[in-house]
């Protein structure tokens, strides 16, 4: 079976997990939010093993970024809308590694979102980590099917970090959110530091 069938496996399981969910009041960040919304995500361009695999919290629904059936990211990746600053700033990130790693290309990226049902405005840590509590194991298993060389986690949850760095053998290296308000120089700068330290 292809990586984006079982991908799309679970996410049809992810999905009717999230639709049976009870009291979902702690894991849906606001009231607007359907608890059936669903945001996909996973590799961008070739389905392989060995990408580098960018984690995030969630979606932005107030910003023309929607539910279902859209892999966001990949959309705007695909028709190079760097102006944004999260797919710029992976771009640059992703060019580094290219430099450090001579086996990697700037074509091996895969993108994840933690919480599926996506959010809007800043993310709230606390539904984030209540969600993950709840999906963890349908988190471990997308990583699992992407299998990524490196994960760089730009979500911001410690909590989250640590259960990673625990349940998984992957590289992990610790980033700020890509839209967080640092210069893009500093931003990419930091990242070169981190992932000599990794």
């Amino acid at each position: 079976m292809s990586k984006g069938k079982e991908l799309n496996e679970l996410f049809t399981k992810w999905k009717r997990k999230q639709k049976n969910e009870k009291e979902c009041e702690n894991t849906i960040p606001i009231i607007k939010i359907s608890k059936e919304s669903f945001t996909y995500d996973g590799f961008v361009f070739e389905e392989k093993d060995g990408t580098v695999l960018y984690m995030l919290c969630e979606s932005n629904l107030g910003v023309d970024i929607k539910a279902n059936d859209e892999f966001w990211f990949k959309k705007v990746y695909k028709i190079r809308n760097n102006n944004l600053k999260i797919p710029k700033r992976i771009e640059k990130m992703q060019e580094y590694l290219c430099e450090e790693m001579s086996d990697l290309r700037k074509t091996d990226i895969s993108y994840m979102n933690i919480n599926k049902r996506g959010g809007v405005g800043s993310c709230n840590l606390n539904i984030l980590k209540n969600y993950y509590e709840k999906y963890e194991e349908e988190i471990l298993e997308e990583i699992k099917i992407i299998n990524p060389r490196i994960i760089v986690f730009c979500a911001r949850s410690k909590f989250i970090y640590n259960c990673l760095r625990e349940k998984t053998d992957k590289k992990i290296i610790k980033m700020w959110h890509p839209s967080c308000r640092k210069s893009d120089n500093k931003y990419i700068e930091e990242f070169k530091e981190r992932f000599k330290k990794m």
